[in-house]
């Protein structure tokens, strides 16, 4: 990584980004708070491309309508971000379609088996009936699932703070081997340790955290960049999900299997990238 610069005005940040992009150039903002004011500090991926940056930033010929300067982060995330905000408008589709998973009938077509409710009582198929039926994308649906809005919208924000840093640095392939992969993971462990109804992209979410955390921890110069606070809080509350603390909260049981199967799926991926990359 190699730092470029460090600036105050968020539009102004917005604006260099989004120039950076126009130009394939890989990047990161990470924002600091200091003791007077906030600011943002622009790194590079690769160092190779500083003077190219610094050439871009300095050029009079740039197209300013492409990149006005009252562009938002949010919309410049759209240049580079596309596999993150396609899970989150998946996500948020699948919630309104099943009526934020209280829809059973709805939800089951998602499920990872799928699922029948006869009088009282709820029937679910078996796995291998589901493999035999070719219906593999159930392996990995059950996370695009959420029941309630604060289940969503907590998953929503960790998937964009995560997912987005991933496919910004280490591009929209990386972060769909992570998903996907992770995702069936995640929920194969559930189904095996709990019942075949559940749902939501935390065990993904852990993940892109294991990931992270490891390639920055083996890496000469981490890249990700990611706060402690955020690490320390995600593995507390990883903990807080095998006692009742939850449920004290109203939130229910928590989907422990997945949590833990894909924490560690996302590092697994992590030493296997580094491996790979060392080789």
């Amino acid at each position: 990584m190699h730092k470029l610069g460090e600036v105050k005005s968020p539009e102004a940040v917005a604006l260099i980004s989004a120039r950076l992009w126009k130009a394939d150039i890989p990047h990161q903002v990470v924002t600091r708070a200091a003791e007077q004011d906030s600011f943002s500090e622009i790194w590079l991926v690769r160092e190779s491309d500083a003077a190219l940056a610094i050439e871009i930033l300095n050029s009079p010929e740039l197209d300013k309508k492409s990149t006005p300067t009252g562009v938002s982060p949010l919309v410049a995330s759209l240049s580079y971000a596309k596999v993150t905000w396609f899970f989150l408008i998946v996500c948020l589709f699948v919630s309104i379609l099943t009526a934020a998973g209280g829809n059973i009938e709805l939800v089951a077509l998602f499920t990872i088996v799928p699922l029948e409710i006869q009088g009282d009582r709820l029937y679910a198929r078996s796995l291998a009936w589901v493999l035999d039926q070719g219906e593999y994308w159930r392996l990995f649906s059950p996370a695009l699932i959420h029941f309630g809005g604060f289940h969503l919208v907590f998953n929503a924000l960790w998937l964009w703070e995560f997912g987005r840093r991933i496919e910004q640095i280490d591009g929209k392939l990386r972060l769909l081997i992570l998903v996907i992969g992770a995702g069936i993971a995640a929920n194969l462990a559930q189904y095996f340790f709990s019942s075949p109804l559940f749902g939501g992209m935390s065990g993904v979410i852990y993940a892109l955290l294991g990931y992270m955390v490891v390639i920055d921890k083996l890496s000469a110069k981490p890249k990700f960049l990611l706060p402690t606070g955020i690490v320390v809080f995600m593995l507390v509350w990883l903990a807080l999900g095998f006692t009742q603390f939850t449920e004290w909260l109203g939130l229910g049981s928590i989907a422990n299997a997945a949590h833990s199967v894909g924490l560690l799926s996302g590092v697994a991926i992590a030493l296997l990238t580094k491996l790979l990359f060392r080789r």
